[in-house]
């Protein structure tokens, strides 16, 4: 059996839905038919002949066509009247009680078989095409039964994607027709290219599309708008486009098997065309599987080449935005009296999208010599841009106008999502979330994430003088001080050669504790002279370490920084009183939100974070903010200019700074190769002296090896010392001269009281005196009774012991008891400077002694 006859015994039970369960059925109830007519609408003799032969060979094929069931073939010719051919179907197949109808077209026309469809659909008769591929005839809604064993013209959508993956074309440009058939072909490109390009690393994207309706005469303006797109992959064909020089070298066209048949076809265009499209006989045979071949080298592309093009044009005049980020982007806005910028500086106008209003800009600094650099190696002409929104861009939730929600990017790397912008040239961190959707070069600056803040400085309080030593430590030399003069005195004390006081030890000790010298009165024992020693040695080491420590605590030592790193608890510790932050949106942010075990502290510092690093930086000045955390390469900048700042632990998140540009764009790698040379010659090691370093980073390095000067805040304790002696000293005078004027009062009062003790003794002594001497005088009268009347000779001194020599002259001798007075008045006399103011004269009158 003929290819043809299976082709048709699969199609003819497929459509009047007869299998083996309903044929059974047959045979056993008589109300089904056992012949079946089969109609064939057909456009020429030859192909009735092969109609009507094929139907008669399939009745001897038992394998398809049970026993008892006959087919017969019912034919006419198709009409390029579509009324008069669904006039002859309902009188020449409709009539005879067709099951099916097989139609092919009028080369010259395609609606007759449309005539066909609905009137065999009116009658649920299904109909099968084997030559109409109009997509009209897919809207089940219009055509319920009509089927077809040939592809309609939009499936060659989905060979274009094959031909674009083939020659690796990322960007093409679609031209169509408003009918039905340039609609159909369009969205079939566009559904089918969103499952193809799931499994394959190279996407081609729609970079424009034209519709043109079929009575317009000319498509200049349309051309025009397709020779400023960078694709110079055209789909379809269009009778203008050599006008406007675009099937030159350089373009590639695929067009529509239709667009072939034109007359004015140019050169080199690619399309595709059915096998045996033209020819039904071939079409009603068993199908053939075919796989799409190309021999890249029998091509001839527009313009005559071998060469296959690039599939795009690569513009020399891009639109290149940046941002302000020192030192890598300076801004400066052009006052009224400027008309232009300096010669360092290249005009970066910005426009706020929100008011409307457009300000001019100068920029310069880094990314800006960079991106001049750029333009003169790999040739090209650009307009600079600042940010719209002053943002490096996030993927946020943004609300449509279908009421809809969508993520969308924003700020610079929205720009380049929505082609807005060809270049990026600004500090951009290279990241996952970023590349997946633009394009970056090879990184310009290697770099990571640190944390900047500001230096602690020491308060300088009224005691810093005693801070080389802890307060245990001063009490505990204080301590020795009076514990070593105690134990001194008492060494002194118990030894037989000691002589030493307890107030002598005191001032040794102090002596020796203040480096003066020992003075006189040091101890003689020589145990208490070991411990002096001892002492001595004790206290030259205090006081070295002392000054040493002094030295190191006001001088030399500089401190550093309070965090050791991201990993410092105090940091990972939300309930530390410690604020962080770094810049909304930016690629540190999204640092934070991919690292889990950095969840925590995100959460805490997430609603601290800033706008702009600018802000952040003068707030870390400012102590409002604790600790800062940003790219390296700005910070490290920041604390090169101020000295009082510092960076914080080791770099982490190492990433790069990159150029952006848009998907797929042909300035890629010529960017790339660019920055690559600029490094091994060293350009990019010159621009991070000028810009980064500048020469600030020496005079830090220097200011750190410097020591403090000290001032009034550190010495201003031992003047406020000093003060206090002064004040001590002079307090202590005037409780001096009060005591002393108390204690002279005192000793007034002692001294009146011991004159008048003296003067009631000396009234007592004048009377035991002179009672004694009336005793004497008796015993002496008693003594000249018998004794001549003329004293001569000398009382006996043994006699009376207590009477002193007799007095050769004067009243004393006129009694034995003058001598020992006279000597009382005498010793009175040398202890008082003279006689006693208050005492009268003592005489004693003896000449009434002498007989």
């Amino acid at each position: 059996m003929s290819s043809l006859e299976k082709l048709l015994i699969i199609y003819f039970f497929f459509c009047i839905l007869v299998n083996n369960v309903l044929l059974e059925k047959m045979h056993s109830n008589s109300e089904y038919p056992t012949v079946y007519n089969i109609g064939g609408v057909l456009s020429g003799n030859e192909s009735e002949t092969y109609f009507a032969t094929t139907i008669s060979h399939l009745n001897f094929n038992q394998e398809y066509v049970p026993k008892g069931i006959t087919y017969y073939d019912k034919t006419i010719r198709i009409d390029k009247n579509p009324i008069k051919t669904a006039l002859n179907v309902c009188k020449h197949l409709i009539s005879k009680r067709v099951f099916a109808v097989v139609v092919s077209h009028e080369p010259s026309g395609d609606l007759s078989p449309a005539a066909v469809s609905y009137t065999s659909g009116f009658y649920q008769i299904p109909v099968i095409g084997i030559s109409s591929r109009d997509a009209a005839f897919s809207d089940k809604n219009i055509h319920v039964s009509f089927l077809r064993t040939v592809p309609p013209y939009y499936h060659q959508a989905d060979v274009w994607l094959e031909m674009l993956n083939h020659f690796a074309y990322t960007k093409v440009i679609i031209i169509h027709s408003s009918d039905t058939d340039g609609r159909a072909i369009l969205g079939r490109f566009q559904t089918t290219s969103q499952t193809y390009y799931d499994d394959i690393d190279v996407r081609a994207t729609v970079e424009d599309i034209v519709e043109f309706e079929p009575k317009l005469e000319s498509f200049s303006q349309h051309f025009y708008d397709m020779k400023a797109a960078q694709s110079r992959v055209y789909l379809l064909y269009a009778k203008d486009a050599k006008l406007h020089n675009l099937t030159g070298p350089g373009h590639v066209w695929i067009v529509t098997e239709q667009a072939l048949n034109a007359n004015n076809v140019p050169p080199g265009v690619l399309g595709l065309e059915l096998h045996y499209s033209n020819n039904e006989r071939e079409h009603i045979r068993e199908k053939q599987k075919m796989r799409l071949k190309i021999n890249d080298s029998l091509i001839v592309w527009p313009g005559g080449i071998r060469k296959k093009p690039e599939g795009i044009m690569i513009p020399t005049h891009l639109k290149v935005l940046t941002i302000e980020e020192k030192p890598f982007v300076y801004v400066r806005k052009l006052t009224d009296d400027e008309a232009e910028c300096e010669d360092d500086e290249i005009p970066c106008p910005h426009y706020n999208s929100t008011d409307g209003v457009e300000n001019y800009f100068c920029c310069k600094g880094y990314c800006m010599d960079l991106l001049k650099a750029l333009a003169t190696r790999i040739n090209f002409t650009y307009d600079l841009a600042l940010s719209p929104d002053g943002q490096f861009g996030h993927y946020i939730l943004k609300n449509t106008s279908t009421l809809s929600v969508k993520k969308e990017w924003t700020g610079l790397i929205g720009e380049l999502v929505y082609e807005r912008a060809d270049l990026i040239v600004a500090p951009l961190t290279i990241n996952p979330e970023r590349a997946e959707f633009i394009e970056f070069s090879k990184p310009f600056k290697y770099q990571g994430i640190t944390i900047l803040e500001k230096k602690p400085s020491r308060s300088s309080t009224l005691v810093s003088f005693l801070q080389p030593f802890s307060n245990t430590l001063w009490i505990l030399v204080m301590v020795s001080v009076h514990v070593v003069a105690l134990v001194l005195y008492l060494l002194d004390r118990f030894s037989p050669f000691g002589r030493y006081k307890l107030t002598n030890s005191d001032g040794t000790e102090e002596d020796a504790l203040n480096l003066s010298g020992i003075g006189e009165g040091t101890p003689r024992s020589f145990s208490a002279r070991v411990l002096g020693m001892v002492w001595a040695g004790f206290a030259m080491i205090i006081v070295a370490s002392y000054t040493a420590n002094l030295a190191a605590f006001l001088v030399l030592e500089r401190p550093k920084t309070k965090l050791s790193g991201i990993n410092d608890a105090r940091l990972r510790n939300t309930m530390e009183n410690l604020t962080c932050a770094t810049v909304k949106g930016s690629a540190v942010d999204m640092y934070f939100r991919r690292q889990v075990e950095l969840s925590n502290m995100y959460r805490t510092m997430e609603a601290n974070n800033y706008d702009t690093a600018e802000q952040a930086v003068q707030d870390v000045k400012d102590r409002k903010l604790m600790a800062f955390i940003w790219d390296s390469s700005r910070l490290e900048y920041e604390a090169a200019k101020d000295c009082e700042l510092v960076t914080a632990g080791e770099l982490f998140g190492r990433s790069g700074y990159g150029i952006g540009l848009q998907k797929n764009s042909p300035w890629t790698d010529a960017v790339t190769l660019a920055i690559l040379d600029f490094h091994e010659s060293g350009f990019m090691e010159s621009l991070d002296k000028e810009w980064i370093f500048h020469g600030n980073i020496q005079q830090c390095e220097q200011f750190e090896k410097t020591p403090n000067t000290l001032g009034l805040k550190n010495m201003a304790g031992v003047f406020i010392l000093v003060g206090a002696g002064i004040i001590g000293g002079i307090g202590l005078i005037i409780i001096e001269v009060v005591y002393k004027k108390h204690q002279i009062k005192k000793n007034k009062r002692l001294e009146i009281a011991r004159h008048a003790a003296d003067k009631w003794r000396g009234t007592i002594e004048k009377r035991k005196t002179l009672r004694a001497s009336l005793a004497m005088q008796r015993q002496y009268n008693v003594g000249l009774n018998s004794v001549p009347k003329t004293i001569s000779s000398v009382v006996d001194r043994n006699r009376y012991p207590r009477l002193g020599p007799i007095p050769r002259t004067g009243p004393e001798r006129a009694w034995p008891g003058g001598t020992e007075i006279a000597k009382n008045r005498k010793n009175e006399e040398s202890l008082k400077g003279g006689p006693p103011k208050y005492l009268p004269a003592y005489t004693t009158d003896v000449s009434h002694l002498v007989v």
